[in-house]
Parts: structure tokens; sequence; C-alpha cells
């Protein structure tokens, strides 16, 4: 099967999507604008149905109903533009609070985005069933668009529930107990779901070769690596019989003079041949979750510096990020057997284990060092992770040594 080129950078640009605020307020109007049209078919065709609306709910007057919805645009659009600025708030004071870094989870909250969307939608059903309407013109009965009219008065009802779960859902997003356990849940979930795909990487055993061209790969542009496509690189390398060291794994920055990759040919590469290597990779402006496992286990470990900073002072929240951390290592130790590193051969890539997930949790130290209740805490748990791992473990040495920094006497501690 021939490599597909482009799909790494399809799926950076999905992600993108996914984290923006108007992909799905797009759709919502888009999907607005469809249905305005077609209630406006229907009420030009009501003679067809084979049911007809209630005498009560009829509207024989085009003023009123003109009047009626334009009230109702007028309302939703000031309420939405009201929404737009409490989520700019909410993101500037998470970003202040929390770190610049957590920025990604505000924007990809589904219900900031239905939210702003749904009423965005309502108002341009609204205007586009407004210019539907008519009032009698030479003696022509006046069109009043009844069925537009009763989806319209849905669709307010639905606006006003909309407002009513926004109002509750902004707090909650800025909430730090929340935000600490929506990053420890997707790091659980991630590593979990390495450990059940590890066993689907293959691993090709491979003869030493001593007639080989090697050639170093290099990106055209500075950035961090967002998306790696694996399956396209390990169908290049078996369809022209290459081996490919990749240097640098997903989350890493990377420039121009930096080699990513090493291929090692039986001839030279063609600059075709090399391109469609470099479509295996799609770089951006900034470290992503995704194929990253480790930034989130970072994104966690800069909460509880900011926590223990002396501007905060807030050794709970702190602790509260260790429990994340020390759960989601807990995953990649006992899970199915735990996070094993792996080397296939034809193509060699550094893939996540756990030497990579502990590294957050390390990382942590300087900061817990500086309180009493987040040291202690901090070195609790890495005990419960020795005490559950094998004692031939290949990053035992590493918790062993963070006990020992945080086990140090009080007074040896500069606050």
């Amino acid at each position: 099967m021939a490599a597909v080129p482009g799909r790494a950078l399809v799926r950076k640009l999905l992600d993108d999507v996914r984290a923006s605020y108007w992909a799905v307020p797009s759709g919502f109007v888009i999907t607005a604008l469809i249905l305005a049209f077609g209630m406006e078919w229907i009420d030009r065709n009501a003679q067809d149905l084979p049911f007809a609306l209630p005498d009560a709910w009829i509207d024989t007057q085009g003023d009123g109903a003109r009047q009626t919805l334009a009230t109702m645009a007028t309302a939703i659009i000031g309420v939405a533009g009201v929404m737009f600025s409490m989520t700019l708030v909410a993101v500037s004071f998470a970003a202040d609070t929390f770190g610049p870094r957590l920025i990604g989870n505000f924007m990809r909250d589904r219900g900031t985005q239905i939210s702003f969307g749904l009423l965005l939608g309502v108002f341009t059903y609204n205007m586009f069933i407004l210019r539907a309407i008519k009032g009698p013109i030479d003696g022509q009965a006046p069109f009043v668009a009844q069925y537009a009219m009763v989806v319209a008065m849905v669709l307010m009802v639905i606006a006003i529930f909309t407002m009513i779960y926004y109002v509750h859902h902004v707090p909650e997003t800025i909430n730090v107990s929340n935000i600490a356990s929506d990053l420890g849940h997707r790091f659980g979930r991630d590593i979990r779901r390495l450990i059940e795909t590890r066993p689907t990487i293959e691993v090709e055993q491979i003869s030493p070769r001593t007639d080989q061209i090697t050639t170093d790969l290099h990106l055209k542009t500075a950035g961090y690596i967002q998306q790696m496509d694996v399956a396209a690189l390990n169908e290049q390398a078996q369809s022209h019989d290459w081996l490919i060291d990749v240097m640098h794994a997903p989350g890493t920055f990377i420039s121009p003079h930096v080699s990513v990759a090493s291929v090692k040919s039986s001839k030279a590469l063609t600059d075709s041949q090399l391109q469609g290597l470099r479509d295996a990779f799609a770089t951006g402006n900034a470290r992503t979750e995704d194929q990253a496992t480790p930034f989130i286990g970072d994104q966690l470990c800069e909460m509880i510096a900011r926590a223990l900073s002396p501007g905060f002072n807030d050794p709970f929240t702190a602790m509260n990020c260790l429990n994340w951390l020390h759960a989601g290592l807990m995953d990649g130790l006992l899970y199915k057997g735990g996070l094993h590193p792996i080397t296939p051969q034809r193509v060699a890539i550094h893939h996540t284990d756990f030497g990579d997930l502990l590294g957050p949790f390390e990382r942590a130290a300087p900061y817990t060092v500086t309180d009493r209740m987040a040291r202690l805490r901090h070195r609790d748990l890495a005990q419960s992770l020795i005490a559950r791992m094998p004692s031939d473990h290949a990053q035992r040495h590493r918790l062993d040594r963070l006990v020992k920094t945080l086990d140090q006497p009080e007074e040896d501690i500069t606050v």
C-alpha cells in the first residue's frame, strides 16, 4: 500500500479545528441557514402537509411576526456578546492563574463551543425567517411563515436553557479541582491507550547491512512536532527496503538545521522520496497532547509550580495534582502489565515508556520541597510507586533518588 502524503498535516489541522472557537459555531450557523430555507419552503407549500397548525398558533399579522422575530434576534445577539466576553475573561484568568499552556484545554471545551454556536445559529435562523415574512403588497395577502415561527419559538426556549447552562458552566471550567481532574483523567486514559495499542506495533528483525547510504532528513520549518505518521513511515520503509531512525519524538522542538531522522538505503533518495518522508511530520507553534502523553503530566507539573509559588501558596492544589500524576503512573506501572519500552527495527522510533511518564513527577520536586505538606505527600506517593514496582524495574533508581530528595529533614529545607 502506497503512503498517503500529508496525513500528519491533516490530523494536525483537525486537531487545530477541535481547539478553535470558530468551527462548531460555524457549523451551527450553516445548519441554521439550511433550516431557515427548509422551513420557508415548508410554509410556502403548507397545503401539501398532512396536518395543520392549531388556530391558536397562527399569526396572520405580518408586522406582529416581524416584531417578535426582531425582538428575539436582538436579545440573542446581545446575550451572545456577553457570553463571548465571559469566555475571554475565563480564558485570560486561566492563563494567568494556571499557565498559558492550559489555554488549549479551554479552547477545546465542547460546552462553550456548542453554547456559543447555538445562540449564533438561533440568531441566524431568526434573521432569515424575518427576511421571508412579507406584509400586504399591492393587495396581495401577507406571507407569514407559520411553521417557521413555531420552530423559532422552540429554538428561543432552547437558547434560554443554553444561557442557564452556560452561566453554570463557566465557573466549573475555571474550578482548579475540575481542571486538575480533567488533566488527570486524560493522563490515565492516554496511558491505558498506549498500553492497549503497544502489542499492535510491529517489531521486524532486520539483518545488519554494510552497503548502505545514510541520508539525514531535515524538515523545512521550525516548531514542535505535533503529528507523526508512523504508518506512512513504515509503508515507505517496507516498500523501499529502508531502515529509518527517527531521532525526535512528537512534542520535541526541531528546526531545519536539526536532523529529524536518518534513512539507510541501498541507493540515494530522490527529492520526491524525501518529500514523502517530510509529509509524515507536521509541526506547530506549541506542544500538544496528541502523540505526546507526557505533556499532560507537564501541565499538571506546571500547576504544581504555580500553586506553590509565593504569589499563590496553595499546597492543597499541588497535592491534588500530585494525586492525579500518581494515579496515571500507577496505570503505567500496573495496567495490563504496565508500559514497557519497545524498539521496532524497520522504523526505529522512541515510543513513550514509563520513564517518560515519570519525568513530570520528578520535575515537581523542586517546588514540593518548599512546602512541608506537599513534600510529604510527594514522598508518600513516590514510596507507594516503589512498593508496587519490581525490584529490577529500569526506573526504580529514579524513584529511590526522588524519595531521598523529599525525605530530607525540615531544617535542611529553605523556604
